[in-house]
């Protein structure tokens, strides 16, 4: 189920390339949710782990082939990669 401070926080994220670049210096999915903390926004890292699962089923054949040939898609926030440790 969508977490609407979370939709409300993305929404407000796309339109801002300020704010776009502060996402991109979070070191994890939780700094990410402290930083929408600090903007009023209340949802955890879990939050949006959740929302990437379920965008990502939402995606058509063609567009789940493009991301998993690494093809960042129109739309999304961030991408996802495999870290081998």
């Amino acid at each position: 189920m969508a977490n609407p401070q979370l939709e409300t926080f993305l929404a407000k994220a796309k339109a801002d390339p300020e704010l776009l670049q502060r996402l991109q210096a979070c070191a994890n999915l939780d700094a990410l949710a402290a930083l929408g903390s600090e903007l009023g926004h209340q949802f955890s890292g879990v939050d949006l782990v959740r929302h990437q699962a379920e965008a990502t089923l939402r995606l058509g054949e063609e567009d789940l082939a493009a991301a998993a040939a690494g093809v960042e898609l129109q739309g999304h926030l961030w991408l996802m990669r495999i870290v081998w440790a």
